[in-house]
């Protein structure tokens, strides 16, 4: 009897154990770390999307500097960059846009959430297809598989295009499947618009055939059916775009509006070539259209003051000091660099020329002044900031619309641009002709420019009625007239490819991915500034260094580039060596 009530003694403490681990053993599932069958496909979409931005944002900075849109460093194009500087990119990437996309797309499929699964699939294909024309080959088809691939190696640059291609049908075929389940609760782009996802693949699907032209025989076929088709991103209705806050915790501001806005001074330098593109090119050398009365604002680029804020409206502050180069520059002596083109007639240099635009020259490796109080900052579109009426004051924490901006991932104005590339460079027909579609996109972009105040709903008594504008006004229509005459005046393609690639490099303003890849595959605009402290910067990157995240911890990673010589171009760049200065 004793032996049986030990026995049962110890049945009893057993099942105790077992029942007990059996609770421990729920406690062990993190909520933080959902299992594939209890993850929220909705909370995994929010995850992509805001990595998404993230990626493109990393993205545009680090490309628009090449591009002139905003100030490279240099001076040796060689030394301008580390690998490490692109870790946070690559990162963002394959950890987080591409990683969570693959493990939400299945379940989404299980749960019949195609929009869901349509949308991860368009910016899984959208991050794939830059990252190609930021670094060329990488890894693809063996990318992400965690503990069965720790060491993926690279695929062709053109094969990750396929794949791209392969991804945005596949989006679609999501996007227009009946008896999908719900809308996501969250679509920070379209609102849970399905039909606005499927425009945007195929405007994408256009992009990367146009990308690819110089080197895909196929191309031109598939881009004339997406022209005839032409269910592209034509209005401002289905522009692809993030919209940031005001709020400082979290901080959701615009991150130009970040660094530069602060009650410190401004922050970082603007272009002083983009600047000079916008306000004066096109007139001499002039800075025009910068007055506050209505007479004298009728001429020059409607979209300056939307662009660029000015803490001040002069260079009576400028010295030895505060702007070194202010004695060569043509307030001094005039004396530049003998390699350098004349000024202003061709480009800047040191300062814009005229009412205070002040950024940085490219290529500009010169310690920082104290000029904080009077370096241009961005303007009211598309980070959110000051819009310019000729006040003349530092910025501060808060001004202006408060990081209230936008990423322009894909806008309208884009589209009619690359539309009218493939009338003019391919002999492909659209809904209108190349110059009927470059004044599209122009008038397109000055439409979203000067309207962007009241889309965001932002509203100063103070900014005088003349100085707005809008797409109508008499400005405007002297500008687009303006911009039509210079098209219809160049006598050969390749000129008139000029004048379209200056006006969508002007219009691209916030996006340095399209600027970068188009300079690369037209070499447009022609007149981009050159280096201005060497005569030999080295050549230009036609792709940047691999992440030290990838090369430094892979052992199936191809040897580290050298970016700055002739060889390292990505797939579809066949131009010439060093066509890029």
């Amino acid at each position: 009897m004793k032996y049986n009530k030990i026995v049962f003694g110890l049945l009893l403490v057993a099942t105790s154990f077992t029942a007990c681990n059996k609770e421990l053993d729920a406690l062990l599932t993190n909520p933080n770390y959902p299992s594939a069958t209890t993850a929220d496909v909705d909370l995994y979409l929010n995850k992509v999307q805001l990595d998404f931005n993230n990626f493109f944002q990393s993205a545009s900075g680090a490309s628009s500097a090449l591009a002139r849109q905003n100030y490279w460093g240099g001076p040796f194009y060689q030394n301008a960059y580390s690998p490490s500087s692109f870790d946070g990119i690559w990162s963002t990437a394959y950890s987080g846009v591409i990683a969570n996309a693959d493990a939400m797309i299945p379940l989404a499929q299980s749960q019949k959430k195609y929009i869901q699964s349509g949308m991860a699939r368009i910016m899984k294909a959208y991050t794939y297809g830059t990252l190609v024309d930021m670094f060329g080959d990488v890894p693809y088809s063996n990318a992400v598989k965690g503990a069965d691939n720790t060491t993926p190696s690279v695929d062709g640059g053109a094969a990750v295009y396929a794949a791209v291609q392969n991804l945005l049908d596949s989006a679609i075929v999501d996007l227009t499947t009946t008896g999908a389940a719900a809308a996501p609760k969250t679509d920070l782009y379209y609102g849970g618009s399905a039909a606005k996802w499927v425009t945007l693949a195929k405007t994408l699907k256009l992009k990367f055939y146009m990308q690819a032209r110089l080197v895909d025989a196929g191309a031109k076929a598939k881009i004339q059916a997406l022209l005839t088709e032409n269910n592209l991103i034509n209005t401002s209705a289905n522009d692809f775009q993030f919209q940031y806050g005001k709020t400082l915790a979290p901080d959701s501001r615009h991150p130009d509006y970040a660094g530069d806005y602060n009650n410190n001074g401004g922050g970082g330098y603007l272009s002083n070539y983009f600047m000079w593109e916008v306000a004066s090119e096109k007139y001499g050398g002039i800075v025009t259209g910068v007055s506050s009365t209505a007479a004298a604002a009728t001429t020059g680029d409607p979209r300056l003051r939307y662009y660029f804020y000015r803490q001040t409206l002069n260079y009576a502050w400028a010295n030895e000091s505060s702007c070194p180069c202010i004695l060569n520059s043509q307030y001094g002596s005039a004396t530049y660099p003998v390699w350098y083109p004349s000024v202003p007639d061709q480009t800047p240099y040191c300062v814009v020329g005229g009412r205070g635009y002040m950024g940085r020259d490219h290529g500009d490796n010169s310690g920082g002044p104290p000029d904080g109080a009077y370096k241009t900052q961005h303007g009211i579109y598309p980070a959110g900031g000051e819009f310019d009426y000729s006040q003349g004051k530092q910025v501060s924490l808060g001004a202006g619309a408060g990081g209230n901006g936008i990423s322009p991932i894909w806008l309208s104005s884009f589209t009619a641009f690359l539309k009218a590339e493939a009338v003019l460079a391919l002999g492909l027909t659209a809904d209108k002709t190349d110059a009927a579609l470059l004044t599209s996109g122009v008038t397109q972009s000055i439409t979203k420019v000067t309207g962007f105040p009241a889309a965001i709903g932002y509203v100063n008594a103070a900014i005088p009625a003349a100085t707005l504008g809008s797409a109508t006004s008499d400005q405007s229509k002297a500008y687009i007239a303006l911009v039509d005459g210079l098209y219809a005046g160049a006598a050969t393609t390749a000129a008139k490819l000029d004048v379209l690639m200056k006006e969508y490099h002007i219009a691209l303003w916030g996006n340095g991915i399209e600027p970068y890849n188009n300079l690369r595959r037209t070499g447009s605009p022609k007149n981009v500034q050159i280096a201005v402290t060497t005569a030999t910067p080295g050549f230009f990157m036609r792709s940047f260094f691999y992440p030290s995240v990838f090369v430094d911890r892979n052992s199936a990673a191809p040897a580290q580039k050298s970016p700055g010589t002739a060889a390292n171009k990505v797939f579809w760049d066949n131009n010439p060596d060093n066509f890029i200065k």
